[in-house]
């Protein structure tokens, strides 16, 4: 190698500024790492502008491959820009003055670093998601991946960046990134064929001797490799509670028995959010292959100029001849100065995927937040079958306050049970207190409600000792606890339905009023008792009537009276019984009319008077009958008149007496006895 090849440059400073040249250069990458380019830089410009520099595109060029006739080319954003010393000290040559410039490249995805957010995503896969964000910054992304995550009905970045937001979605789909910085853009992959090979040599020649070339980086090859297998869990058990299909076992198991990995060894995880065990295993095998290929690590020293990090390259002439491979690069670390390149390097087998670490801690929402209530325009009530509301946190900025504004959301209440419980429905625009499952943003669970300036509560100060449950219609029941004035009260601003399956007792110590404003009506199914104490009074301003099927009777202790205002009418289907122990009286103001279809029977056991004041008619339309077991006595003040017929007899109160008739006889089985004054025969 002559002089001139071993002091000729091969690290150039392409972008931005002109007449800048690099110093050293220190690369520091990993899979799903932001990757770091540390470079001093010189140039005759002892003030380079920092705006001119910060946030602009960087580009570096680097020599590689044998006799260093090939390029590859690192790029990124200037993150970091420094003034540094002068390369000639207080020495002030006439020529060649340079100056230090310290600068540090990071990739573009870095700018998600930068910015912080809280926002609401729905019906988005963790890719869709990574897209939507990686847009908004205009980051080039291509995707390599076997099958595609699954649909996350309600995703939250919370008060994270957006670097911190993808990267743990990322983890957990088992998705991990790497960089094509020759081409500036961000590869997402899940399967090894999706890892690019190194670039402009995919190969690694295997020496141990070093020799002239491989120290001025000439010849390019690995210097030293370790390989290492290390003790790792080897079952992973998940289980999770989906509430949409509550009686399902979630839980899912998987196993890998090949060492390092030992199934005595358990992860068990009731940390994952997923639908059906058909995710779970998804998530289950991520977990799976992320330990069998974290336990399986080559390490090592080379002068390969193409190593970068999730990228693939196939090591040749390792004495043994299993590590002759292809292999994954994890991690590379690489320092550079003009002639002299050297990396360290940590790779794995290419037998399974890589999946990424899950270390970006998920967030978690420390207490609870208020949140609104939210639905379609025009709604006063927006639920589905589970009861669920949906609601719009007061830091969405993005949100509408529609019924897009979250997914459902379930309501938490005080009895739960299978059509049964307690149900009080949160209203649009009511303000309702929010928690979070294990403090998991993405599970919220409405579990209190509040009220504000805009939804004021139905009691003010002045009814401090009342308590109430009151709907917006004024269904309501209030409590009031006043001393001397205690009161339940009971409001259905319309109808209301009791209903007692059984029994139903009511023990009221003093008074009851009942006022209905038109039609009461009761059926009772069996007997019925009513006692009361003392009076019993009920006014009718119209019609009452009474329909008793069967018997009917009334027992009064002492006297009873009825008053009719106007006509009475009684009727008796079959016989009427009516026993009086001691007297009955009657008094009628005018006429008595009775009539009997068939006989009328009186029966005194001792003796019956009948007073009428005037004129009193008897008629009997065949015969009648008087008898008397012992005496009887007709009295007539005036004049007694007994007509049968053509015969008659009239008796005067003067004595005398007349008989008429076509003839009289006058038998008498003993004497017969006359006796008079006079006595005239004719």
């Amino acid at each position: 190698m002559t002089a001139e090849q071993n002091n000729r440059s091969d690290l150039f400073w392409r972008s931005p500024g002109s007449d800048i040249a690099i110093l050293e250069m220190e690369v520091s990458e990993a899979i799903s790492e932001l990757y770091s380019l540390r470079v001093k830089i010189v140039s005759a410009d002892p003030g380079l502008a920092f705006k001119d520099m910060l946030n602009k595109d960087a580009k570096i060029e680097l020599m590689c491959g044998d006799d260093l006739t090939e390029s590859r080319f690192f790029s990124g954003i200037i993150t970091r820009f420094g003034q540094g010393r002068t390369r000639f000290g207080h020495h002030d040559p006439s020529s060649d003055k340079e100056y230090i410039y310290e600068v540090e490249i990071r990739p573009k995805l870095w700018l998600l670093t930068r910015r912080t957010k809280s926002r609401v995503y729905q019906k988005m896969s963790a890719e869709d998601i990574t897209k939507e964000v990686l847009g908004e910054h205009g980051i080039s992304n291509i995707w390599s991946l076997n099958g595609s995550p699954s649909i996350r009905d309600y995703c939250v970045q919370y008060q994270e960046s957006d670097y911190q937001f993808i990267c743990r979605l990322l983890e957990e789909e088992g998705i991990c990134f790497v960089f094509d910085q020759e081409n500036s853009q961000t590869l997402f992959c899940n399967k090894i064929s999706g890892h690019p090979a190194c670039k402009p040599r995919a190969d690694a020649y295997y020496n141990e001797e070093p020799t002239p070339e491989l120290a001025q980086g000439t010849k390019e090859a690995i210097m030293d490799f370790t390989y290492h297998q290390s003790i790792g869990t080897g079952r992973f058990n998940l289980q999770h509670y989906n509430y949409e299909t509550s009686q399902l076992d979630l839980k899912v198991v998987k196993e890998d028995k090949n060492v390092p990995l030992f199934t005595n060894l358990e992860h068990y995880d009731h940390t994952r959010n997923y639908r059906d065990t058909g995710e779970g295993n998804t998530y289950a095998g991520f977990a799976k292959e992320a330990s069998a290929a974290n336990n399986r690590r080559g390490y090592g020293t080379a002068t390969h100029r193409s190593f970068a990090a999730g990228h693939t390259v196939t090591i040749e002439n390792h004495f043994n001849s299993a590590f002759n491979a292809k292999w994954l690069i994890v991690s590379c670390d690489i320092k550079m100065e003009q002639g002299h390149t050297t990396n360290r390097f940590s790779v794995m087998p290419c037998e399974v995927p890589f999946r990424p670490e899950r270390k970006t801690p998920w967030p978690r929402v420390q207490g609870t937040q208020t949140a609104t209530v939210t639905g379609p325009s025009g709604a006063k009530v927006y639920l589905d079958q589970l009861g669920r509301a949906k609601l719009q946190f007061h830091w969405d900025r993005e949100g509408q306050k529609n019924d897009r504004s979250s997914m459902w959301v379930r309501v938490s209440n005080n009895y739960a049970g299978p059509n049964y419980g307690i149900q009080w429905i949160p209203r649009i625009g009511h303000e309702v207190i929010v928690s979070f499952i294990e403090g998991n943003p993405d599970l919220p669970l409405i579990t209190g409600r509040v009220y504000n300036d805009a939804n004021p509560p139905p009691l003010g100060p002045a009814e401090k000792w009342q308590n109430i449950i009151k709907t917006i219609k004024d269904n309501h029941i209030m409590f009031d606890d006043k001393d001397g004035a205690e009161l339940l009260d009971i409001r259905a601003e319309r109808d209301m339905n009791t209903v007692v399956i059984r029994n139903d007792t009511q023990d009221i110590g003093d008074n009851r009023t009942i006022k209905v404003g038109r039609n009461h009506n009761e059926t009772i199914g069996k007997d019925m008792v009513i006692t009361v104490e003392g009076n019993l009074t009920e006014k009718v301003k119209k019609d009452y009537s009474e329909d008793v099927t069967e018997n009917y009777r009334i027992s009064v202790g002492k006297k009873m009276e009825t008053t009719v205002g106007t006509d009475r009418n009684v009727t008796v289907g079959k016989n009427e019984t009516v026993v009086i122990q001691g007297k009955a009286d009657r008094e009628i103001k005018k006429t008595l009319t009775e009539t009997v279809d068939k006989d009328i029977s009186i029966s005194g056991k001792k003796n019956y008077s009948l007073d009428i004041k005037d004129k009193a008619n008897i008629s009997v339309g065949k015969d009648i009958n008087i008898s008397g077991n012992k005496k009887g006595n007709i009295d007539i003040a005036d004049k007694l008149t007994i007509t049968v017929g053509s015969a008659k007899m009239v008796l005067k109160k003067n004595g005398n007496v007349e008989v008429n008739g076509k003839k009289i006889q006058v038998k008498g089985s003993s004497d017969i006895v006359i006796k008079g004054s006079k006595i005239g025969l004719n």
